[in-house]
């Protein structure tokens, strides 16, 4: 499961870059080029979306197995950099209020926050990713869910991969 949720953050992450529109940016191309794989360089690139709904009606509780409907309204912020020598920096930030309402009666249902940040660092010697993210909802019933994670990958020039996990999750 861990490996599951690490995969799914990062993926998260991505998701939101690759899916947002141009809402604010000093510069005309989205991501500075990044998604086409034509970095532009010099540039600089900030999005900013705010009250951005999801609807997913088989989401699992991750505690209980029980099948409900989760929505999430999500603020994100991404900012990209790229200097002359193409070396990138990416951080995004997104928090979303988050309710779970089971599909059948009888379990409880939740509500409260999650917040993920994802960073990156690129450059011809070195590649880093950073994910963290914690989770903390309260169940109808006075029972609470949190989940905290940080996953890390970090590819020196020599090509040493140096990668961790820290995974914990609290269910009632």
């Amino acid at each position: 499961m861990k490996k599951l949720l690490v995969a799914a953050l990062f993926t998260f992450g991505w998701g939101l870059v690759a899916a947002a529109p141009a809402v604010a940016a000093e510069s005309t191309t989205p991501f500075c080029g990044l998604m086409t794989g034509t970095p532009v360089l010099n540039c600089t690139f900030t999005e900013t979306l705010q009250g951005q709904v999801s609807v997913n009606t088989s989401n699992v509780n991750p505690c209980s197995g029980v099948v409900g409907t989760a929505t999430s309204v999500t603020n994100s912020i991404v900012h990209v950099n790229v200097n002359g020598a193409g070396d990138v920096w990416i951080t995004q930030t997104a928090t979303s209020h988050f309710t779970f309402v089971p599909n059948s009666p009888g379990p409880p249902s939740y509500a409260g926050e999650f917040t993920f940040w994802f960073g990156a660092s690129l450059n011809n010697q070195n590649t880093v990713f950073t994910d963290i993210g914690n989770i903390v909802v309260n169940g109808s019933d006075g029972s609470e869910i949190t989940i905290h994670l940080v996953a890390h990958l970090t590819i020196s020039a020599s090509g040493i991969v140096n990668k961790f996990q820290i995974f914990s999750a609290t269910c009632p």
